[in-house]
């Protein structure tokens, strides 16, 4: 059966031109390109079409942020216009102003996530696109030179190729030595308002701290891995020096199962236990590896409304804590990245868990609806070629293993657990204070009933 839903893939890819192609999940390419025949001038053509392609995508972002400004404008004026018309409101002119906040307010957020996408999130969606054409290009020849190192015995030649030694080799020397410098940057963080609260539920926080201690310890750290799960719908998870793991509630509630989560969390235990955050901020200190103050600011401000706490107010805007922290803090570098990719695939492969769930996850970020929810992931896991290449090529060294799980009864349980908080939440974020005061909107779904 599999195989004839592969034969009906690749037949209908073959009718696909190569820029189309790039649309289709980097597992589907991963089986596909060996079969596609391309030439040059095809992959320079399709290059130069995704290059146009981007540019058309930011246009059309552009002329909408033009259009809503139009539209804040006239709305002000007809404020205005209101405001000169008597000294005192009568009950029409009331409701008539309470509309126009209400229309200010949801332009005003139009405007701000159309700008993320025009900024961040269209570089990123044709990041994954140039990454997935030249993996097309050059993924067969890579596999072919797996093959033969394979087949001459030469596998375990490769970096970080002492796979069974995992927990006995030295990856990162003195981990311990990072302890204070991530205490430190949660103490600031919290002083920064940076850090969301910490959830109130003792079953889901069990469940992600025994998952995170299985790949830990089949992993090589070799201090103790501290994990914390945040209240807020981001959708990512990082590692602080020293072995600091926060995970959000919005990655458990992306991930379709256990390997995908477990995928993510391999890899930020991998950039703790390879020591990237420490080496990339070695000689900084805690006051510089933050954003400016006048940066989160920035981030943070436009449009103007804020929540009380700082990070309440990234998270109105769709940013998070990922758009505001320095990336050498979380060790995100081009080699640290391709190094904590193939890492965490070991653990995962390790722990006897599906090492493909990283790909997977990886995959429905980068094809998902919508630019701006995925910002935030692609900020601390930029997509480039190299990173793929990395992971498809350690899936092809890792002997094949039994019975890797894929999923559990506990993730399935975790999932319900967090989408009951996440509603919670959503109720509490409503009826948060401001800092200044917001008329009650009707939201956009009673809009369209009316």
């Amino acid at each position: 059966m599999w195989r004839q839903i592969l034969a009906l893939i690749l037949t209908a890819a073959l009718t696909l031109q190569l820029p189309d192609l790039t649309r289709k999940s980097y597992l589907e390419l991963l089986q596909l390109s060996p079969t596609l025949k391309f030439s040059e001038k095809d992959y320079d053509s399709a290059r130069e079409k995704l290059e146009k392609d981007k540019e058309s995508e930011q246009d059309r972002l552009e002329k909408a942020e033009d259009k809503l400004n139009d539209q804040i404008k006239a709305s002000r004026k007809q404020l205005d216009s209101l405001n000169k018309a008597s000294s005192r409101d009568t009950a029409s002119q009331k409701d008539e102003r309470q509309r126009l906040h209400c229309q200010i307010l949801d332009l005003e957020g139009q405007l701000r996530d159309t700008e993320t996408e025009r900024k961040q999130g269209v570089p990123i969606l044709f990041e994954n696109r140039f990454a997935k054409l030249d993996l097309i290009r050059n993924w067969p020849t890579r596999k072919q030179e797996i093959e033969r190192l394979i087949a001459t015995g030469q596998a375990r030649n490769r970096e970080y190729g002492d796979i069974d030694d995992i927990g006995i080799r030295i990856v990162g020397e003195n981990q311990q030595d990072d302890i204070k410098t991530g205490e430190d940057a949660i103490r600031e963080m919290k002083s920064l308002q940076l850090m969301p609260k910490e959830i109130q539920d003792k079953e889901l926080s069990r469940y992600i701290e025994t998952l995170a201690a299985t790949l830990a310890k089949n992993s090589d750290l070799k201090i103790p891995l501290k994990v914390t799960v945040l209240d807020t719908e981001e959708i990512n998870a990082f590692a602080l020096p020293g072995a600091f793991l926060f995970v959000n509630l919005g990655l458990i509630d992306k991930a379709e199962n256990e390997s995908e989560l477990a995928g993510v969390l391999a890899h930020e235990i991998a950039h703790a236990a390879a020591r990237h955050g420490a080496k990339l901020s070695k000689r900084a200190t805690i006051a510089n590896i933050f954003m400016q103050a006048a940066q989160v600011a920035a981030v943070i401000f436009t449009g103007g409304v804020a929540g009380i706490g700082t990070y309440y107010a990234l998270q109105y805007g769709f940013y998070g804590l990922g758009m505001v922290l320095d990336l050498t803090l979380l060790g995100v570098s081009r080699d640290f990245e391709m190094e904590a990719d193939q890492l965490g695939v070991q653990y995962t492969w390790h722990a006897g868990i599906d090492p493909r769930g990283f790909v997977t996850f990886f995959d429905k970020m980068a094809t998902k609806e919508g630019y701006v929810k995925s910002t935030s992931f692609f900020r601390t896991h930029p997509p480039f070629f190299d990173r793929i290449v990395t992971t498809f090529s350690e899936l092809e060294f890792l002997p094949p293993k039994d019975q890797l799980r894929m999923d559990s009864s506990d993730f399935a349980l975790a999932k319900k657990r967090v989408t009951v908080l996440m509603s919670k939440s959503k109720v509490e974020k409503e009826n948060k204070p401001t800092l200044h005061q917001v008329p009650e909107c009707p939201s956009p779904g009673e809009k369209t009933k009316k």
